[in-house]
């Protein structure tokens, strides 16, 4: 597998380092070429026109000239007439050999600082400390200073060989110096990746590596829990949503596990949150999507492959989180329904057509789907009770879905009122997605015409309940139109392009 640098990075689970290559088609001002980006905390976006400009690194040969770059999963090659260098990743560490000199401006924002010590250079950027360490050739440090701007401009680093040979490693630490040992030389930390990577590609039903090189690119960990991000260089990191859609992808065990991850969130009351920013949980209610992997994953006997005690402590998670949807968003008849538009998961979108609280067709699939996981493992750990009431809510629910569906359509019916409004694509078509849970209709047909008006999820879960109109649907969904021949994919995207693989 190669990496077209112009739309996926170079990058490694657990790494801020990224590579890539920058196009510039929106003629923002970027100078198009090769970046070291650093993803600095205060960064939201990744790449591009739409990335603030500091913490990126452009990189040419020492001559000034520009390097080729052929990329896989574990390692980079750039390549110039003056030589060539070799980069792998390994956890905090960059390392770096060649025989050609590199030269690197090295973009900083306010208030950020390069300079040299006795460990090589230092760029300080708030709480991250980035080391430039030589152990092989040359360093020089170059800053000039703007005469109309009154400001320094920016610091040039230049790499060359001694003898030949240029080695060196960029670190990745914190205020603290904590810089743990790492692999001995370039090729070491380039095996070690790709064991790394090859691991990962064996714990998913697809086999689809582009796919699988996004998601591994974009796990990260938070308390010792797997957390999918919304994108790598992001302090911002979706939970709830993105990751019970990306768990579609792993078998039974990994994708028990990884809803663990995501209830293990959750507040004292039971709310799971919608976002984690750094390390504070921002304790809003999100579209309660859990059982969706977790139905598909113990399907097929799958339920036997996750450790007892794990199911156990899934079933505690699950249940309490189900419960706080019980006390706090049910109505006595039994529907559930959202009190907020954010809580649909559709933010800044009209979602709920007479507004909110609101009974929403969705919302009765995902509560269905909830009380069936909890079925399933509730008769796995011999709580015979327990099920019988899960199964009658599961019941309730595809009822209640059942009376949504007026006209050849699904509608929202208001939770103060009863008043009825047709549900726009986000909300109403999801219920047919999954196929039998619902009223037979056309409307799947006619979604799939429109995957490109439809929000990116939406696209990816038609997909899944049509796997017949899955590259339709998922190209349609993607950050770029090309994604299905190697374009930058969303982590959810490609989740749901790894289980539909396992389906067809």
């Amino acid at each position: 597998m190669q990496l077209d640098l112009k739309k996926l990075a170079f990058g490694q689970y657990l790494s801020r380092h990224l590579l890539f290559e920058e196009a510039d088609p929106l003629g923002r001002g970027w100078e198009k070429g090769l970046y070291l980006g650093l993803a600095s905390e205060s960064s939201s976006m990744f790449a591009g026109a739409s990335a603030r400009s500091a913490g990126f690194i452009r990189l040419k040969d020492a001559s000034g000239g520009e390097f080729s770059a052929e990329a896989g999963p574990a390692s980079v090659l750039l390549t110039s007439p003056q030589g060539e260098v070799k980069l792998a990743i390994d956890g905090p560490a960059l390392l770096l050999k060649g025989t050609a000199g590199l030269s690197m401006v090295v973009r900083l924002g306010f208030g950020e600082t390069v300079s040299r010590t006795k460990r090589g250079y230092e760029l300080n950027m708030g709480p991250t400390r980035y080391i430039i360490a030589v152990q092989k050739g040359k360093a020089d440090l170059e800053v000039g200073w703007d005469l109309v701007g009154l400001h320094s401009t920016d610091p040039v680093i230049t790499l060359t060989p001694e003898d030949g040979v240029l080695e060196a490693v960029f670190w990745d630490s914190t205020t603290a110096y904590d810089l743990p040992e790492i692999a001995p030389d370039v090729d070491a930390a380039a095996k070690k990746a790709e064991t790394a990577f090859q691991d990962f590609l064996g714990r998913l039903k697809g086999k689809n590596e582009l796919f699988a090189y996004v998601l591994w690119l974009n796990f990260q960990t938070r308390k010792g829990a797997a957390l999918l991000t919304a994108n790598k260089i992001g302090d911002i990191r979706a939970v709830s949503m993105e990751q019970a859609i990306a768990a579609l992808a792993l078998k039974a065990p990994e994708a028990a596990e990884l809803v663990s991850a995501v209830l293990g969130l959750m507040t004292p009351g039971g709310m799971v949150p919608a976002w984690v920013k750094g390390d504070t949980v921002l304790p809003e209610s999100a579209p309660p999507l859990w059982g969706l992997p977790l139905c598909r994953a113990f399907a097929g006997g799958g339920i036997d492959a996750v450790p007892a005690e794990k199911l156990a402590a899934l079933y505690a998670l699950l249940d309490k989180a189900v419960g706080w949807w019980v006390k706090n968003r049910s109505l006595p008849e039994g529907a559930f329904f959202y009190a907020y538009p954010h809580e649909s998961g559709f933010d800044g979108k009209p979602a709920l057509p007479m507004g909110a609280p609101a009974v929403s067709p969705d919302l009765c699939l995902w509560m269905a789907l909830n009380a069936r996981a909890l079925e399933s493992m509730a008769v796995k750990l011999g709580l015979s009770k327990e099920a019988e009431n899960w199964a009658a809510l599961a019941q309730g629910q595809l009822e209640c879905l059942a009376s949504l569906w007026k006209d050849g359509g699904f509608v929202c019916r208001s939770a103060v009122d009863g008043a009825e409004a047709a549900c726009p694509a986000g909300l109403g078509l999801l219920p047919l997605l999954l196929g039998d849970a619902a009223p037979d209709c056309a409307a799947l047909e006619k979604a799939a015409g429109d995957a490109g008006k439809l929000d990116a999820l939406l696209s990816a879960l038609i997909a899944l309940g049509s796997p017949a109109l899955a590259e339709k649907a998922l190209a349609a969904g993607a950050e770029k139109p090309d994604a299905l021949s190697g374009g930058a994919c969303s982590p959810v995207l490609c989740a749901l392009g790894l289980a539909l693989e396992e389906r067809s």
